[in-house]
């Protein structure tokens, strides 16, 4: 059988999508002064090639700069990867269904640090779609089971929230789990598809908020995304006695940076999203720290102080860094001749893995996506930020 795209006896080609500063500055948005995508990724390439590659064979890098501003620019980097540098997998930061393009259409295998579910699964015919981070209905359902488990919906009168383009995983998933556990849902609050009118959706969450509120519910739960209900109940001034999210966009103190979300907005909330490692814990792990040390090592004008560097810079190196390594193993394990589907297979062969910033982790037949891993968080003041209530959860299912 003929080697896959991006293949050849010696070599291996490897696409990556992602900002650099230029790219963001020219779109008007802060770099976060952490390292360029590109230039982690050279720093990795380049020493890995010198232990001998992956699968025996030298990687080749090609980098599209890309902002996830819509399906348009997501759609313009997957063919310009796909098609213009035939790379043979791909590594990004697309959104929602946009990763399909790789998957569903061009027959090239993507790694993700977010966004599996089991509907893009499914849809990923041609090509496997994997992701560092817990799949989406994965992370719903480990989620609120902790909710559960840690007795925080237990007797609580619940107003249910959610946004459309999680309408299946929360019918599917989540409203299963609390009518399993006799959790009181006093009122479903939905919101609309309004497309990208901010005048209009703000009109509609807050007529969320005024339903929530007549309800008589001591407790919201948002299996969504976390900022848009948190600014409504700002801008309404009511709050009920207890939030609980399922987000992890939660756990990133830019949000409140960004979208004006006051500390006393946040002290009723409880997260319990994917595990989100402290810096202590990314400080401490091997996997990081020498993929720190290969860039710095690479690029020591704009080395990376591990005593210094912010947990959100340190978070994101991990989540490239775990990226680089699936890609490294499955292409090891798979073997002299690389197919598509034999790559495949190589991955759901892997079992338990040990990748940079997870704690907990695996791949196997029919799941795609590495972490096993949640957290319960609560909002600090003190530190403003959400801090976790214990350690990782396991959460393999």
């Amino acid at each position: 059988m003929a080697p896959a795209q991006g293949v050849t006896a010696t070599s291996i080609t490897l696409g990556v999508a992602g900002t650099d500063p230029a790219q963001l500055e020219a779109a008007g948005v802060q770099a976060d002064n952490g390292p360029a995508t590109k230039d982690l990724y050279t720093a990795w390439i380049a020493a890995q090639n010198k232990t001998g590659g992956a699968g025996g064979r030298q990687i080749q890098f090609a980098f599209q700069p890309f902002l996830p501003t819509g399906p348009a620019a997501a759609q313009a980097a997957c063919v310009a990867l796909s098609k213009d540098q035939a790379v043979f997998a791909a590594i990004g930061i697309f959104t929602g269904d946009t990763p399909l393009c790789f998957t569903q259409t061009e027959g090239v295998p993507y790694i993700g640090l977010w966004g599996q579910s089991a509907d893009r699964d499914a849809k990923s015919t041609k090509a496997p779609f994997l992701a560092v981070e817990m799949a989406d209905d994965r992370q719903r359902k480990a989620g609120v089971q902790a909710l559960l488990d840690q007795g925080l919906l237990k007797g609580r009168k619940v107003a249910l929230y959610w946004e459309a383009q999680d309408d299946a995983v929360t019918k599917n998933v989540v409203k299963p789990l609390l009518q399993a556990a006799g959790v009181d849902v006093v009122a479903e609050t939905p919101l609309a598809n309004v497309g990208t009118d901010q005048s209009a959706q703000n009109q509609a969450l807050d007529t969320v908020v005024e339903k929530m509120k007549s309800s008589g519910a001591d407790t919201v739960l948002n299996t969504s995304n976390f900022s848009n209900i948190m600014v409504a109940f700002q801008r309404k001034g009511w709050l009920p006695q207890q939030i609980l999210a399922t987000s992890q966009q939660a756990l990133s103190t830019d949000v409140m940076a960004t979208t004006g979300i006051t500390p006393a907005t946040m002290a009723p909330l409880t997260v319990a999203a994917s595990y989100a490692p402290t810096k202590a814990e990314l400080a401490a792990d091997a996997n990081l720290t020498r993929c720190v040390q290969e860039y710095n090592d690479a690029f020591p004008g704009s080395a990376v102080d591990m005593a210094k560097v912010s947990l959100e810079i340190l978070s994101g190196i991990a989540h490239q860094c775990a990226a680089f390594e699936l890609f490294v193993q499955v292409t090891d394990k798979v073997g002299a001749n690389i197919t598509l589907d034999g790559w495949r297979t190589a991955a759901e062969g892997l079992g338990t893995l040990n990748l940079a910033g997870v704690p907990i982790g695996s791949l196997g037949p029919g799941k795609h996506s590495v972490g096993d891993a949640v957290g319960v968080y609560k909002f600090d003041a003190s530190t403003s930020q959400m801090l976790p209530t214990g350690p990782a959860i396991a959460a393999t299912k």
